[in-house]
């Protein structure tokens, strides 16, 4: 694996061709193209090589040769001779020499260009813009215009000319960048690859500013310091269709930032944007004589339009070429389309096609229209389906899609016509052809499918027949298992363009609900219907109006592609029903380690509750889970053949599982404390460990354990076996690397020099490098001589898993939250992935080098690595949670809300819902949806007839508690809402924010009456005194405020804490607050003074919340530590420690009597405690996301995802567990 940022000296190695060389190629394809008709561009030669040769030439390797500026092997110089059919001779090439180099880079009128061309497609077959790319050239060389914007209709050429124009200027760039925003990525996305791409790889996201504005200032001191052209495409994508135009799309005003800024500011480089349209924002800071300026870019000329015809073997002439240019204004896309027209229904005569009198041009949509409706029904199903899955895919996975399914035979000859249609687009990757649309012709298509889809649903509405449903039943509006940002796409392309329609014609969402909820009633009824989407359609569109699924009977029906990770479908009927291609939430313990099959198509998780789970790489599908372990497996390795897993655990065993099935084939026992890490040999026929109890041992393939080696002085963390086999590493405490020899068993080298306990090893696919790593140091290791090569210890947090890629040219490594990227050459870091929440515990590449593999404690993320080394998110499967964040007990209860009910416990948590309980009974009131995130706060309006709830979802509601009823919801927070609370006189609504904002709202209107903004972070938590005057806040930037109501002035501002501030409540009579941080401690403070009165110590981890008990006696406080402690106010003594709870606790609450505690956990529970006995009285567990679910003789799931849904609460009658 080799990244796209080379230096100067490997870039100039190998051979390039010489002047004659180069001559001698052109001279040669002119003649095969005389001769042949057939054009001979980059595209052409890279095809033919791979019929030549079994690997063949990449079309960027064909590109450099041709170019004659980067060299390559003299073998693949030798094939491109090959293909043309004329022998190298030694004058043809040569090396260029250190001279040459030298030369070459410090030439003032070219440069070293750094590129990445991210997905640019071929222009080497490009007619014409030779007057616009001298103007465009002439306005970025010379001119030095910061910013310039081709603009034009569809299909008009914007993006070739975007990288024909890139082609031309790169020698006069040190970088040059190009980037499509076909699938919209948000910019917190896009800006981290670019920063890290100019700074060569220096800036990480780890050490990148958090903030976008930080970002874009640091994008801009690269565009001062060095001359970079950055080419971003189809900017349309972020804009809002309608009225007015160029408006940003929500979530992306900040690429209207980034372009103002780029354009304003003073600098050496350029920014080169293609549009449809022109963003808001521009106009004003354009002119022809100003560094910023559009180019909208018209049809081809007519003589530039006869080289299309020609190219297609159209006869013509001068008047029909010009009339045909004129018709089709000249646009490349729709001259090929029509060119291909001619070509196959008028043998290539244009007067006779302009007889037909079909070529009134109102768009690139009229003709397009035109051509597709001239396809079968086989055809245009081809063609909805590319634009459904929006990348390109393979002849297995399109066939794979189409429903009833097709012959093969018959696909590939249906491919074939609308290839000649110039209707789809092919491209060869690593696995194969694949197949997709052009940019124009997906958004067209995507279109059509849309209107199609919108018409059909209001003819069943209206008619009550099923037979209406045609394209809605036989293809997926979006597909479940796709990668993440192609679902994000088909979302918006799609799914979300068909609610927008259908809202419009049914009026209200709640029409549309029941419209929707009619048609699934049909499906039960239709007897004779034959397998098919329309159920699944159905469900991801209820899902996505936010429709409340409770008991909703999907009994017997067919639900293919339904994504249903994080919905709720409490008690939903799918007894019977196929749910194959569906997703649904996973939930596992912490996953500590992870590693791929011999043959890359599965991955296998170890688990911190002893759990081994194997999944589907694909499609993330689970195929087993097998339990026996108990204690964290810490460690994984797959036998060679593939047909064993072994598991290492800190049970002190290691666990041998037969494949495929997971079925448990042996236990070895022998180790005398936790087993940390384990490992084939080469051939399988060995397998070693080792442990904490400072020995290794080496086991053969019946279980026996052959050797027990002794040596270190501590524990052993990591092993690992040289590719030869001959030799294999340990890696230990006692901060030594021993090598040992397999044969003799003997330790013949030692390798000190680490700072710390040894975490991880790994060798080079060669053997010649063992890499290590001590947490905060990587060192590189030669294998022969064991000197180290390299040392890394810049900006690392905590290494704890290494591994090399296959090709051996990168490493990478879970250094804290993110994973990145070395070179073996040089110990350059030249990549970062984020995205983790926590430490990442183990990587791991598959054997063809294609996918990645990591994870974190709730998540594994899997990234896909492209042909230029570019990696994409493929899959991420999160573990489903519903801990509960925030407890609250109401001191009044509503009248009428329970019969004989006094108090209620209310809980917010993770999977969004509100729960209210009886304090009494502990009987479950009420389950409240609405939150489409965690909700972080709740509480009880003074007279418990109001409660609000708010989370990450930027919302606050405001419920009846009577009724369940929702009010209106509070809006204009744009971040996490942290913390809400009521008035004393239950008028105002106070909440604290990650916007850095506290909000005052009007109870009674909604409407907000001020907004304290002077936090320089989040704000966690906010509280009135009991008086109403004052309200208190704390923030993430570890100070507390204390805010005059009335006035909304900040009265004081408290410093004290040495970590962020959790939780913070006023005692009885308001004269002291006491405050809970990440410090460990909690403070009392004396308001009048502002001073610290008091700080409690006791808590062993950061503590989350503090409550004050109505009498004004007590403290209560939750913490990481897994506990809630009681404190004497008075005193500041820890008079009692409750220890109940399993995992961390988030919150806590008193009863109105003071004699009650609630407190909620990480374990999915609450607790109520007697305060007096410190005893425990109940556990209480909110509804989890699939309580009471039937799947009950469902098919299309594995037995290991059955097991899964049962854990979130399914229910399988007539079956065990």
């Amino acid at each position: 694996m080799k990244s796209t940022q080379t230096s100067k000296s490997k870039r100039h190695r190998g051979y390039i061709l010489t002047p004659a060389g180069a001559k001698k190629l052109q001279n040669r394809i002119s003649e095969l193209e005389a001769k042949t008709g057939v054009t001979y561009n980059p595209s052409k030669i890279s095809e033919q090589s791979q019929l030549i040769s079994a690997q063949g030439l990449h079309l960027t390797t064909v590109r450099k040769i041709l170019r004659g500026t980067s060299g390559t092997d003299e073998s693949s110089l030798r094939l491109v001779f090959q293909v043309l059919g004329i022998e190298m001779a030694a004058q043809d090439y040569t090396q260029p020499g250190i001279e040459e180099v030298v030369a070459f880079v410090g030439d003032g009128n070219s440069r070293q260009c750094q590129d990445d061309w991210g997905e640019a497609i071929d222009v080497s077959l490009f007619y014409g813009r030779e007057s616009e790319l001298e103007s465009l050239i002439q306005w970025i060389k010379n001119d030095n215009c910061r910013l310039v914007m081709l603009l034009g209709m569809g299909g008009i050429g914007k993006t070739a000319l975007s990288v024909k124009l890139g082609e031309k200027l790169q020698d006069h760039f040190d970088f040059l960048i190009w980037r499509s925003l076909h699938n919209a990525p948000p910019l917190e996305e896009l800006l981290p690859q670019i920063i890290q791409f100019l700074s060569q790889q220096q800036e990480t996201a780890a050490n990148l500013p958090k903030t976008i504005s930080g970002q874009i200032s640091r994008l801009c001191h690269y565009l001062r310091e060095q001359r970079c052209l950055l080419i971003i495409d189809n900017l349309e994508t972020l804009l809002k269709s309608g009225s007015p135009a160029g408006r940003y799309r929500e979530g992306y005003q900040d690429y209207g930032e980034l372009f103002r800024q780029i354009a304003e500011i003073s600098h050496q480089s350029c920014l080169v944007l293609t549009s449809r349209e022109k963003p808001q924002g521009i106009a004003s800071i354009e002119g022809e004589s100003l560094p910023v300026r559009s180019w909208h870019l018209k049809g081809l000329s007519d003589s530039e339009a006869e080289k299309i015809f020609i190219a297609k073997g159209v006869q013509s002439n001068t008047i029909q070429v010009s009339i045909l240019t004129e018709l089709y204004q000249g646009n490349p896309l729709a001259l090929k389309i029509v060119a291909t027209s001619i070509q196959e229904l008028f043998v290539g005569n244009i007067a006779e096609f302009l007889t037909q009198g079909t070529t009134v041009f109102n768009g690139i949509r009229s003709l397009l229209e035109q051509q597709f409706e001239r396809l079968s029904p086989l055809e245009q199903q081809i063609l909805y389906w590319l634009a459904i899955n929006r990348e390109p895919v393979n002849f297995a996975k399109l066939r794979a899609d189409i429903v009833p399914l097709v012959s093969v035979g018959r696909l590939l000859e249906t491919l074939e016509f609308i290839g000649w249609r110039s209707l789809i687009e092919t491209q060869t990757a690593r696995s194969g052809q694949l197949l997709t649309l052009q940019p124009a012709v997906m958004e067209y298509v995507s279109n059509r499918f849309s209107e199609q889809v919108c018409t059909e649903i209001r003819a069943v509405a209206e008619s009550g027949k099923l037979c209406n449903l045609n394209l809605f039943k036989h293809h997926a509006l979006i597909k479940a298992e796709s990668q993440e940002f192609i679902r994000s796409s088909q979302v918006n392309s799609i799914l979300q363009p068909i609610i927008d329609e259908l809202l419009t014609s049914f009026g209200t969402r709640e029409n549309l609900i029941s419209a929707l909820t009619i048609i699934l009633s049909y499906l039960h009824s239709d007897s004779l219907s034959t397998p098919g989407y329309t159920a699944g359609n159905l469900l991801n569109l209820l899902v996505n109006l936010q429709a409340d699924l409770s008991a909703i009977d999907f009994s017997g029906l067919t639900i293919w592609q339904a994504y249903l990770q994080g919905v709720n479908l409490r008690r939903v009927n799918f007894e019977k029903a196929n749910l194959g291609k569906s997703v649904f939430s996973e939930t596992f313990a912490n996953i500590y380690s992870v590693a791929f099959s011999p043959d890359g198509g599965k991955i296998a998780t170890g688990h911190a509750d002893g759990e081994v789970r194997l999944w589907q790489v694909e499609d993330g599908k689970l195929l087993f889970r097998s339990l026996g372990h108990t204690g964290a497996v810490w460690s994984l390795s797959f036998s060679p053949d593939g047909e064993t897993l072994a598991s290492g655990s800190f049970d002190w065993t290691i666990r041998l599982w037969a494949l495929p099935n997971g079925e448990l084939r042996q236990t070895l026992q022998g180790h005398g404390d936790w087993v940390w890490a384990i490992a084939f040999n080469p051939d399988g026929q060995l397998l070693a460990s080792c442990s904490s109890d400072r020995t290794i041992k080496l086991w053969d393939i019946n279980g026996n354990c052959i050797k027990t080696l002794e040596g270190h002085t501590d524990s052993i963390n990591a092993i690992a076996f040289n590719p030869d086999g001959k030799t294999f590493a340990t890696g230990s405490n006692d901060r030594t690397i021993r090598i040992w020899r397999v044969d003799t068993f003997e330790c013949h080298q030692i390798l000190q020099g680490s700072d710390s306990q040894i975490s991880a090893i790994a060798f080079s696919p060669d053997g010649d490098i063992l890499a290590t790593c001590d947490t905060q140091t990587i060192k590189l290791w030669d294998v022969k001589t064991g000197e180290c090569r390299h040392t890394i210890a810049n900006n690392l947090t905590f290494v704890w898993s290494i591994v090399f890629s296959p090709d051996g040219q990168t490493f990478i490594g879970g250094d804290g939250k993110v994973i990145k990227f070395w070179h073996i050459e040089t110990g350059e870091c030249w990549q970062t992935l984020s995205g983790f929440s926590s430490q990442v515990w183990s990587v791991a590449f598959s054997t063809d080098g294609q996918i990645i593999a990591a994870s974190d404690k709730q998540s594994l993320r899997l990234w896909q690595v492209g042909e230029k080394d570019d990696v994409a998110e493929f899959h991420t499967i999160q573990s489903y949670t519903n801990s509960v964040w925030s407890v609250a007990i109401s001191q009044n209860l509503a009248p009428g809300a329970i019969p004989n009910a006094s108090l209620a416990i209310a809980c917010g948590g993770a999977s969004g819902t509100v729960t209210l309980w009886d304090i009494e009974t502990h009987q479950c009131l009420k389950t409240l949806h609405r939150h489409q995130k965690s909700v972080r706060s709740v509480a009880f309006s003074p007279n418990g007839e109001t409660l609000a709830s708010a989370g990450e979802d930027k919302t606050i509601w405001l419920w009846e508690v009577n009724t369940g009823r929702v009010k209106t919801p509070l809006l204009g927070h744009t971040g996490c809402v942290w913390s809400v609370a009521f008035s004393p006189d239950g008028r105002i609504l106070a909440s604290g924010s990650s916007d850095r904002t506290i909000r005052l709202w009007d109870i009674n209107t909604s409407r907000t009456l001020k907004i304290l903004s002077d936090h320089e972070s989040w704000v966690l938590s906010v509280t009135f005194d009991p008086n109403g005057k004052f309200l208190a806040s704390s923030s993430a930037d570890q100070t507390i405020r204390l805010w005059d109501i009335n006035t909304g002035e900040c009265l004081k501002t408290l410093f004290g804490h040495q970590g962020l501030i959790w939780s913070v409540t006023f005692d009885r009579d308001g004269k002291t607050l006491a405050s809970a941080s990440e410090d460990t401690t909690i403070k009392v403070w004396d308001i009048e003074t502002g001073e610290c009165q008091q700080t409690l110590e006791g808590h062993k981890s950061l503590v989350w919340s503090i409550a004050s008990s109505p009498d004004g006696k007590l403290l209560a406080s939750t913490s990481a530590d897994q506990t809630v402690r009681i404190w004497d106010s008075l005193t500041g003594q820890c008079v009692k420690v409750l220890e109940s709870h399993g995992s961390n606790l988030w919150s806590v609450a008193f009863a109105k009597n003071s004699k009650t505690l609630a407190s909620g956990s990480n374990d999915e529970t609450v607790k109520v405690w007697d305060v007096e006995t410190g005893e425990c009285l109940d556990t209480l567990r909110p509804e989890r996301i699939y309580e009471g679910m039937n799947i009950t003789g469902v098919t299309g799931l594995t037995e290991a995802q059955k097991a899964t849904l049962k854990a979130l609460g399914a229910r399988e009658e007539g079956a065990r567990g």
